[in-house]
């Protein structure tokens, strides 16, 4: 198992990837953002499991981009679904709204600045089960459960 590190290098190839497409290219099903959504559903399931909030028995299935954008040409921005499953709750499979902002700071530090949200805090998790329909990002979250801020330092 790969460690955090190691995730989050991996992470920023990938976003690195996606910043480097033509803003024509740069639209959420195309495979560089799967490829991003796939190590940020890693860092986000290592992040939650260091939590008192999140189940030892829970784990991160997948993120569903909703919305991607470019801000600056070295700062990535999505919104999404985390869906996700906890076997002590007879493996059903919930999704919970997901901010993150991915900020790489140079070409050669291996390490990337983050701001990361999951969870409407008013809600309350496995309030949506997969598949029911889910109004987040065009309803926003005033108050997440979780938020992890990594500056890279």
């Amino acid at each position: 198992m790969a460690n955090r590190i190691d995730i989050e290098t991996r992470l920023a190839a990938a976003v690195r990837a996606c910043l480097s497409a033509t803003p024509n290219q740069f639209v959420s099903e195309d495979e560089s953002v799967r490829d991003v959504c796939r190590w940020l559903s890693r860092i986000t399931q290592e992040l939650l499991r260091d939590t008192d909030d999140w189940s030892g028995y829970a784990w991160v299935d997948d993120i569903s981009p909703c919305t991607v954008t470019r801000q600056l040409p070295d700062t990535f921005t999505l919104t999404g679904l985390l869906i996700w499953g906890a076997a002590d709750k007879k493996s059903f499979e919930w999704k919970e709204p997901l901010f993150a902002s991915i900020h790489l700071p140079g070409s050669s530090p291996p390490y990337i600045n983050y701001d990361l949200r999951v969870g409407d805090a008013d809600r309350g998790l496995t309030k949506c089960p997969y598949g029911a329909p889910h109004d987040y990002p065009y309803v926003p979250v005033k108050h997440w459960l979780f938020t992890f801020r990594n500056t890279g330092e």
